[in-house]
C-alpha cells in the first residue's frame, strides 16, 4: 500500500533533523501550535526524567509549575498568531516530581501546525541567585536587627546601605540618602577626623576606631566609631556613646572631688597631730623630772611619725598606696634631727628601695622604725660615743618585704632592759610586728640588729 501523500514532506523533513536532535545538548521538543508534544529530544528527556512516549500527545501546560502556568499559556496561545516565545523562564516538573527552571524560545510555523522550541536549563543559576537573595536576606536581618547604627560606601563614597539605627541617630530617611555621596550629605564633616579615618582605612585597608564628638546638627552627639575596608568601599559600624562621655566625667569628677576632699582629711590630721606635738613640747618645758620628760618626748615622737605619714598621703597621687622607702628615709631624718646627733659623731647610713605599700602597713613600719631608731640613739652610744646606725628596705622574691635597723654600739644589757621604757618599747616593736604579720629576728652579738620580714601582695611589691 502507497503512503498517504500528505505525510511525505513532514517525513522528509523529519530525516535531516534526527542527528541534531540526537547530538544537541540543549533541550529541543516540538509541538502543535496549541501546546502538545510531538517530539523531543534525549537531552530533554535526561533533563527531566520523562519518557518520549509518555510525553506524546500531553500538552506543554501540565508539565509547568502552577504559578507559570498563566504566563506560558498566553505565549502559547500567541504561537497560532506567528508570535514566537523569546525567553521564556518556567519551572518544569521532573519525573521524580521536583521541579527545574528552563529559559525556552519558541517559532511557530503556522503552515506546518508546529513549533520548533530550545530550552536551557537555568536550575544551577536559580538556585544560585536563590543562595545569594537568602544570604542577602540573612544580611539585612543581621543589619537591621544590630543595635549599633551601620552604613556602607562604595569606593566614591556614594552610600550604598543604611541601617535603622543609623536612620534614628542621623534623622533621616535611606531612601534621601542612599546614592547620594557621604560627604554631601554631612558636608560640616569633611575634613574632619571621620573623614581622616576613613580616607586612612581606604587607603591602608586596615581597621580602625574612633571616638569623636560631632557637634553639628542634628546629631550634637558622642560617637564611636569602627571603620573596616570591603572590596566595595567601606563598611562603618557606630553607636551613640554620650549617656556613657556623660557618665564617665561625672565620675571624673566624683572623684576628683572626693581626692581633694581626702587631701584634706590628711592635711587637717597631720596638722591636728602637729598639734597634738606642739602640746607635748609645751608639756616639757613644765617639767623637771627626767624619767616624765623622757616618756613624752617618746609619745612625741611616735605622733610626729603618723604626722609624716598623713603628711606625705596629702601630698601623694595615690592614696592607696604609699612608697615605705621615702618615707622611712624622713623619718629616720627626723629622729636624728629631734635627737640632736652630730652626724660626725653617729653616722646615718641609708640602703633602702622604693616599695609601695598598704597605707595600713606604712603606719606599722613607720612607728617601727621609729621606735628602733630611737632605741638605739638613746641606749646604743653612752657617754659620747661614736658609731654607726643602719637603715635598710628591700623588696624580696614573692612578694616579701626586709626591713632591717642595725646599731654597731653595745648591745642589750640587763638593766636596760628592765626598765619600764625599755620594755613599753620592746613591747610596741613586737605588737606592731604581729599586726603586719612579720617575722622578727634580733641579734646583740656586735651592737643591735632587728631583721623583719612580712608579706606585702605581689602587686604592690615592685621597685621604682
Amino acid at each position: 500500500m502507497a503512503r498517504p501523500t500528505s505525510s511525505l514532506p513532514t517525513e522528509r523533513k523529519r530525516e535531516p533533523l534526527d542527528p541534531f536532535f540526537a547530538l544537541s545538548l540543549d533541550l529541543f521538543w516540538i509541538t502543535t501550535l496549541d501546546g502538545r508534544f510531538r517530539r523531543v529530544n534525549p537531552a530533554f528527556i535526561a533533563a527531566l526524567g520523562h519518557p518520549e512516549p509518555d510525553l506524546l500527545s500531553t500538552n506543554i501546560l501540565d508539565l509547568l509549575h502552577p504559578e507559570d502556568r498563566p504566563a506560558a499559556a498566553a505565549a502559547i496561545a500567541g504561537l497560532v498568531r506567528g508570535n514566537p516565545i523569546a525567553g521564556l523562564e518556567s519551572r518544569f516538573r521532573c519525573a521524580c516530581g521536583s521541579y527545574k527552571w528552563l529559559a525556552w524560545s519558541g517559532t511557530p510555523f503556522p503552515a506546518e501546525g508546529l513549533a520548533y522550541t530550545v530550552a536551557h536549563d537555568l536550575t544551577r543559576r536559580q538556585l544560585d541567585q536563590e543562595a545569594l537573595r537568602q544570604a542577602e536576606a540573612r544580611c539585612v536581618s543581621a543589619l537591621e536587627s544590630t543595635t549599633d547604627a551601620f552604613f556602607a560606601v562604595d569606593r566614591e563614597w556614594r552610600l550604598v546601605r543604611v541601617n535603622r539605627q543609623a536612620e534614628r541617630l542621623w534623622m533621616r530617611q535611606r531612601e534621601d540618602i542612599l546614592g547620594r555621596n557621604l560627604w554631601e550629605v554631612f558636608p560640616e564633616a569633611a575634613g574632619g577626623p571621620f573623614q581622616r579615618m576613613y580616607e586612612q582605612v581606604m587607603h591602608t585597608r586596615a581597621p580602625a576606631h574612633l571616638e569623636e564628638f560631632y557637634p553639628h546638627a542634628p546629631c550634637n552627639r558622642w560617637f564611636e566609631v569602627h571603620a573596616y575596608a570591603t572590596p566595595e568601599g567601606l563598611a562603618v559600624y557606630f553607636r551613640d556613646v554620650t549617656g556613657r562621655r556623660h557618665a564617665d566625667e561625672k565620675i571624673t569628677r566624683t572623684l576628683q572631688e572626693k581626692e581633694v576632699l581626702l587631701r584634706e582629711v590628711h592635711h587637717r590630721v597631720k596638722n591636728n597631730l602637729q598639734v597634738i606635738c606642739s602640746m607635748l613640747r609645751l608639756q616639757e618645758r613644765n617639767l623637771h623630772d627626767e624619767t616624765l620628760l623622757q616618756v613624752l618626748k617618746e609619745c612625741r615622737e611616735r605622733v610626729l611619725a603618723m604626722a609624716m605619714l598623713h603628711d606625705q598621703l596629702h601630698r601623694a597621687k595615690d592614696f592607696s598606696k604609699i612608697n615605705l622607702g621615702e618615707y622611712i628615709r624622713n623619718l629616720a631624718a627626723s629622729l636624728f634631727c629631734s635627737y640632736g646627733v652630730n652626724s660626725a659623731d653617729i653616722d646615718l647610713r641609708l640602703d633602702i628601695e622604693d616599695i609601695p605599700v598598704a597605707v595600713d602597713t606604712a603606719i606599722p613600719c613607720g612607728l617601727l622604725v621609729n621606735e628602733l631608731i630611737s632605741n638605739s640613739l638613746r641606749h646604743a652610744f653612752p657617754e659620747g660615743r661614736k658609731g654607726r646606725v643602719s637603715l635598710g628596705l628591700h623588696a624580696l622574691a614573692g612578694g616579701s618585704v626586709e626591713l632591717t635597723t642595725a646599731d654597731d654600739g653595745q648591745g642589750f644589757q640587763e638593766s636596760a632592759q628592765a626598765t619600764p621604757t625599755r620594755s613599753l618599747g620592746l613591747w610596741l616593736v613586737d605588737l606592731l610586728a604581729d599586726q603586719i604579720g612579720a617575722a622578727v629576728e634580733c641579734s646583740s652579738s656586735a651592737g643591735t640588729r632587728y631583721r623583719l620580714v612580712f608579706q606585702e601582695p605581689t602587686s604592690a611589691v615592685s621597685r621604682k
